[in-house]
């Protein structure tokens, strides 16, 4: 019995969009916080931090939104590409793509009988899809079509993420709001990197302490160049 509607191959690529989100989600905490950071220790008003803060959530997340827009094209025409390789080398010698792939079988380990079994059965069926997977580990092409989806959620976990320095430093006490923003910040990401290790099965206090090491050594690079800025 299961609680799941839907089959375990949707449920892996839920957790894979929602790693990518954890990384833009990170992504734009970090950047936010280390300008906020920076400005602030250099002398910044309210509004000029405001300003840069607004500026890394709109520009921030437009460049996640078209990053993960163009990581997927770029996927989806490089594979495509190699399919209509593998298409023009088996139409032009099929006898020599046939044995190559016999070859490869071999390689593997199967004998040499059961290898060319195992080709010939695969090349009746599609032999340009066997050699995409046999050598290019290339089972299917795939689709663009969730390309523009997946720019969406990049863009708005980024944005998401970089909201949360600009609010600590626009509402929390002026006197206090750069210690205060770095602690809000450093939770944050502890939270995250506890997400993370939940997603990914990975250990978990390798993942918060990582996130607090690398946000924390951005923020602190970031405020010592403000305070040499300022001074």
């Amino acid at each position: 019995m299961t609680w799941l509607p839907i089959d375990s191959d949707e449920l892996e690529g839920w957790r894979q969009r929602a790693r990518e989100s954890i990384l833009d989600l990170n992504d734009g905490i970090v950047s936010a916080a280390g300008n906020a950071e920076g400005f602030a220790s250099a002398g910044a008003t309210t509004g000029t931090l405001l300003v840069a803060g607004v500026a890394t959530v709109i520009a921030g997340g437009f460049t996640a939104a078209a990053g993960r827009y163009t990581e997927i094209r770029t996927e989806w025409e490089m594979n495509r590409a190699v399919i209509e390789a593998e298409r023009a080398s088996i139409q032009a010698n099929p006898e020599a793509e046939l044995e190559e792939l016999v070859g490869i079988y071999q390689d593997k380990g199967l004998s040499a009988d059961l290898a060319r079994q195992v080709a010939s059965a695969l090349t009746e069926r599609d032999p340009v899809a066997a050699h995409a997977d046999a050598e290019h580990r290339l089972d299917e092409l795939g689709s663009t079509s969730g390309a523009a989806p997946a720019a969406a959620v990049a863009g708005l976990s980024y944005g998401i993420g970089a909201c949360l320095p600009l609010i600590a430093m626009r509402w929390l006490p002026h006197d206090e709001r750069m210690i205060l923003t770095f602690a809000v910040v450093l939770v944050a990401l502890a939270l995250t990197g506890w997400f993370a290790s939940w997603l990914t099965g990975l250990p978990v206090l390798r993942m918060i302490r990582r996130n607090l090491i690398l946000g924390g050594a951005t923020m602190a690079a970031s405020l010592l160049i403000g305070l040499v800025i300022h001074v």
